[in-house]
């Protein structure tokens, strides 16, 4: 335990001098029409942002779903403590120290919330029996946000690590080791740049992984219909953006299976990849994500592009997301973000150049 725990410490330490490399985990919560930060997220210590604030007034509460009006605050000055949150999630994965955030162990199920529907769901139905088994997993809240060290492929090593301790939940946070890359994009709410962001994809011949949310689902029917006549991939990103590690097995169930219905029922689409609401998950989740039939696609590299008044300097931008190009990378890009907008086609012809092809998300 003593080399493990030491090992463990190496990694904490390198992790603390590579900030760099921190990204966005795409919240979307609701506050007016300003985005604002969601609940802080990573492995590496990264900056969490908001995803999706909607660009029209809040929405009030009602039986179809919406979006909380109770938005995370994470002012940038708060980055060292998330580092330090990040860095002891590390070091409890790999010395095995997994207990729940009040000492307990994780042996009994959780009860429904309050809130929770008597009626019983398609979730519910689906999750059958399963549903004892999954809280009996632990309920300790992690958060993701790639960085810190890398191999020497370019690989996030938090992701390779993470793939190798989750990947029995058909949770992916690198993909294959092969000079394949996959463009993903959180879709919390829309900020007018999707339909350019669409007409680059097709220019370039890329097909892109789109996580939307019910707000998004609800308010932007005709792009949703875009996204899929035009071939790329439809994701689950959640009904309520809520943090899926304070939820329930039923709970979680339950709101990912909201908008799988919504979205199967409106536009005739069955989705399968899931990217949990600001990166926050846990064991259990994990669990009640794979057995609802979904894989957890997280990403592999993502940086601060999601605060639409405080842009970053376009030609920087580019440069960062060239630089990151590894085997099997899955970047993070936020939709709501104009300098993602400028540099999109000139990115993505940089890293063909590099050597790399970018793959069809649907083979995830």
């Amino acid at each position: 335990m003593k080399t493990k725990r030491l090992a463990a410490l190496s990694i904490a330490a390198a992790l603390a001098l590579a900030l760099g490399m921190s990204g966005c985990t795409g919240g979307c919560s609701m506050n007016g029409s300003t985005p604002t930060p969601s609940s802080p997220g990573g492995v590496s210590g990264s900056i969490s942002g908001s995803m999706g604030n909607s660009s029209s007034s809040s929405q009030s509460s009602s039986s179809s779903g919406s979006i909380s009006n109770s938005p995370s605050s994470h002012p940038e000055d708060d980055l060292m403590d998330d580092l330090e949150n990040g860095m002891d999630d590390m070091l409890d994965d790999i010395t095995g120290e997994d207990e729940n955030p009040d000492g307990s162990s994780a042996s009994s199920l959780p009860g429904s919330g309050s809130g929770s529907s008597s009626e019983p769901s398609s979730a519910t139905t689906t999750m059958g029996t399963d549903l004892g088994e999954i809280g009996a997993l632990s309920a300790k809240g992690l958060d993701w946000g790639p960085g810190g060290p890398r191999d020497e492929k370019n690989r996030s090593q938090g992701a390779i690590l993470y793939n190798q301790k989750y990947g029995k939940y058909d949770a992916l946070f690198l993909a294959a080791d092969e000079p394949v890359v996959y463009m993903t994009f959180d879709e919390g709410y829309e900020n007018g740049l999707t339909p350019s962001f669409l007409a680059t994809l097709k220019e370039k011949g890329v097909k892109g992984l789109f996580f939307v949310t019910y707000d998004f689902a609800n308010r932007e029917p005709e792009l949703v219909k875009q996204i899929i006549a035009e071939g790329h991939v439809l994701g689950n990103h959640s009904w309520s953006h809520k943090n899926y590690s304070t939820l329930t097995p039923k709970e979680a169930a339950e709101d990912l299976m909201k908008l799988h219905d919504y979205v199967k029922e409106n536009f005739g689409y069955e989705m399968k990849y899931f990217r949990f609401p600001s990166g926050n998950f846990s064991e259990q989740t994990l669990a009640v994500v794979q057995s609802m039939g979904y894989k957890s696609v997280f990403w592999s590299y993502a940086y601060q592009d999601w605060l639409t008044d405080k842009q970053p300097e376009a030609a920087a931008s580019e440069e960062k997301l060239v630089k990151a190009a590894c085997p099997g990378n899955i970047y993070l890009l936020h939709a709501v973000s104009t300098t993602n907008d400028q540099i999109m086609g000139s990115f993505i012809d940089r890293v063909r150049d590099a050597g790399y092809t970018w793959g069809d998300p649907a083979t995830l």
